[in-house]
């Protein structure tokens, strides 16, 4: 009775735990919305006519942040933010998709198949609840069948009933995306054999840079041939120039000289006998040390930055000195110790660290003026407004969706804001790590074919690499043809005026030691036996002639005792690449409408 009375008293936590749980899952309220005008008001995104609300992408959104604040401990900058946004909005996106899937094929599963479920197969989050393990912490079936059958808990379990419904169908459609994997033990031989075997070979390198001189400028005709069997490959996509100005979101001088202040005051604190690591604690911004009373430990001179080592070395112990001001911020610092440790001086120090950053009332005074230069451009031109007050206005170089903004980098509520708009438009304020930046769309570049003369130093480039690697490639077949006639390597390495190399030992799956990582080179010397040498192999930057010289005996207890764990690898890794693809063709096929801009 005492074990039943604390699994009820467990059940509210666990089903309140599972159904927050389930709200984290893909089967966020899938489908629902139906289809409406474009742009309607308060959604933020719709797929395939299903609305996804500002208000849902705002929780999760939220939520998120708050995620990262708990993991990293701090506050995310702009392009973390920018990382956030994208993430929640392709994973709300994603929810749609697929529960418009699992409808269509309906994988909506019976009372009985849930009932099963709930039986036999709870959900990790119960199979790891303590009311439910017996003393060694496992999961004890008997326990939670008897949970399951005492009818004082009906009413609470409809909630883990909820979750399976809705997890169920995803499970379905996890299977029958699956149901092609199949991982055979020959394929687990094969990641074996790339992932164990050690090889060393000596080999030849013909390096195409060496041919240089040999290759002479391609004529106008070899030049032309080559754009008109290559346009393909110089359509550039429809391109945006903007205008803009930064804000730059930096301390005021009011702001600075607050800390200063601060520090002053927390300096005579000290000095007047307060606890300095009870002080560093309250006040210091240093993560690493803050915790533990701004303790540093001992460091030699060359462990922290100049100036703050100057002071703390130049101190005598038990002196407290500062403000010091580095790249950090303002340092107070409290010498405890020195000592000689293997002929260096060390410093057993604490110091509170003060970072000096704007404060609210400055961020709102660069807000409010760059809202101000936003506002009255859309009512005249970014340029105009900027240049009567004496703020410098920058401008891109064309860009493309979803690319690098030239002066900007991937700033994508800006390139959002620039392939969403006309000519003329302004932006709102967009805050970055950089400051407060205001856009405005100056031009568009049709999609179109580049001109011969824009790509033409590229095609040349191209044609004499070519050139150069089929120089490689002749001189490579020379020397094997030599070794096929019995010369041994080092005689053709002679002959040739070659350098025989030899490598370190490597397995196929990874770098090759002095070569790098040629998958080419790697795979055919894990087909070839000792003493056996290949026939020429293309790499990144010339050919190779190839001699095994020793190489490891396969180790058949070895692959069977890590066989069925390759087996698992490889199948996790076909599901992903299968769900991966499938997904790419799901989404490329869909109608995503997306009304982030006219929110940020």
């Amino acid at each position: 009775m005492a074990l039943m009375n604390k699994m009820r008293q467990s059940m509210k936590t666990i089903l309140l735990i599972l159904v927050l749980a389930f709200v984290a899952t893909i089967i966020f309220d899938w489908g629902m919305g139906g289809f409406r005008s474009k742009r309607p008001q308060g959604v933020i995104a719709q797929v395939n006519g299903s609305d996804i609300t500002y208000k849902e992408f705002d929780q999760a959104y939220q939520q998120e942040l708050k995620n990262q604040r708990e993991q990293s401990g701090s506050e995310p900058s702009g392009y973390q933010i920018q990382q956030i946004e994208n993430q929640v909005f392709e994973r709300l996106v994603q929810q749609r998709l697929l529960g418009e899937i699992v409808n269509d094929l309906n994988l909506i599963p019976t009372d009985e198949e849930v009932g099963e479920e709930l039986w036999t197969n709870p959900p990790p989050l119960i199979r790891d609840t303590p009311a439910f393990q017996d003393s060694n912490g496992v999961f004890d079936m008997r326990r939670y069948q008897a949970a399951l059958d005492d009818p004082q808990l009906d009413q609470q379990w409809e909630s883990v009933i909820f979750y399976l419904r809705n997890t169920l169908p995803f499970q379905k459609l996890g299977t029958l995306l699956n149901a092609s994997v199949v991982v055979t033990d020959d394929d687990a031989l094969i990641e074996y054999m790339k992932t164990n075997t050690k090889i060393k070979v000596d080999y030849l390198f013909f390096n195409s840079a060496e041919y240089n001189d040999a290759v002479g400028e391609p004529n106008d005709d070899e030049i032309l041939a080559y754009y008109n069997e290559h346009q393909e490959e110089y359509k550039q996509n429809e391109q945006r120039v903007l205008d803009y100005i930064v804000l730059p979101l930096k301390a005021s001088k009011a702001d600075s000289n607050a800390v200063f202040s601060q520090a002053e005051d927390l300096i005579e604190d000290a000095s007047s006998g307060q606890d300095f690591a009870e002080l560093a604690e309250i006040y210091s911004t240093d993560p690493g040390s803050a915790e533990n009373g701004g303790d540093l430990g001992y460091f030699n001179r060359d462990a922290m930055v100049e100036p703050f080592s100057d002071a703390a070395f130049a101190a005598d112990e038990g002196e407290i000195v500062g403000p010091v001001l580095t790249q950090y911020g303002l340092h107070i610092i409290k010498v405890e110790d020195k000592r000689i440790q293997n002929d260096e001086e060390e410093v057993k120090a604490r110091h509170i660290l003060l970072k000096i950053e704007p404060t609210n009332s400055t961020r709102d005074a660069v807000r409010d003026e760059a809202l101000y230069l936003s506002e009255y451009a859309q009512e005249t031109d970014l340029r105009s407004v900027a240049e009567k007050d004496s703020v410098t206005v920058n401008t891109t170089q064309p860009f493309e969706e979803q690319g690098f903004i030239p002066g900007l980098g991937m700033e994508q509520r800006i390139n959002r804001f620039a392939f969403r708009s006309q000519v003329g438009d302004v932006s709102g304020i967009i805050y970055t790590d950089r400051g407060y930046i205001v856009a405005q769309l100056t031009e568009i570049i049709p999609e179109q074919v580049q001109s011969l003369e824009d790509v033409k130093s590229r095609i040349i480039n191209i044609l004499k690499t070519e050139k150069r690697m089929e120089l490689a490639e002749q001189a490579a077949q020379a020397a094997y043809g030599k070794l096929a006639s019995g010369t041994p390597i080092d005689e053709v390495a002679q002959q040739d005026s070659l350098e025989l190399q030899q490598t370190e030992e490597f397995t196929p799956g990874g770098t090759i030691p002095g070569i790098g990582r040629e998958p080419g080179l790697a795979g055919k010397a894990l087909g070839l036996n000792i003493g056996d040498y290949s026939e020429p192999i293309k790499g990144s930057r010339g050919y190779y002639l190839l001699q095994v010289v020793d190489k490891s005996e396969f180790d058949q207890e070895d692959f069977q005792a890590k066989k069925e764990n390759l087996k698992t690898q490889l199948a996790v890794r076909q599901r992903n690449q299968i769900f991966g693809l499938w997904y790419q063709k799901v989404k490329e096929e869909a109608d995503i409408e997306d009304f982030r801009s006219d929110f940020f």
